[in-house]
């Protein structure tokens, strides 16, 4: 939701630059490229930092609520963050894929004509 988020309001907000790239002769897919970077540098600066805060994060959890009659096994496998990266990367990829169709919608004469 977030990246849908800033994916929408990155596109709305880039309207006309966008549409001067394309008038300037860039593919769909050049465009889309150009656009959706962003995301794909996000979502890796997401991973290199989450999976390590989200380990201490655990560790911290799990320390505070141990019980006396209770133990829980704090241990995280290698398949889970494997499985975390290729579900974020996943989800960057749809992303992506559903804003292609707000990206192709942009009128580019509407949009160069318009005034700031």
């Amino acid at each position: 939701v977030v990246l849908f988020n800033l994916s929408n309001i990155n596109i709305s907000e880039r309207v006309r630059e966008i549409a001067t790239i394309e008038v300037l002769g860039f593919s769909e897919k050049e465009t889309a490229a150009y656009v959706f970077r962003e995301n794909l540098v996000l979502t890796l600066m997401g991973a290199v930092l989450g999976l390590p805060l989200g380990k201490l994060l655990h560790a911290f959890v799990m320390s505070q609520i141990r019980l006396d009659m209770v133990c829980f096994d704090t241990k995280v496998t290698t398949l889970s963050y494997v499985l975390a990266v290729i579900l974020t990367f996943g989800f960057t990829v749809t992303v992506d894929l559903i804003m292609r169709r707000k990206l192709r919608r942009i009128d580019m004469a509407e949009a160069l004509k318009s005034v700031e």
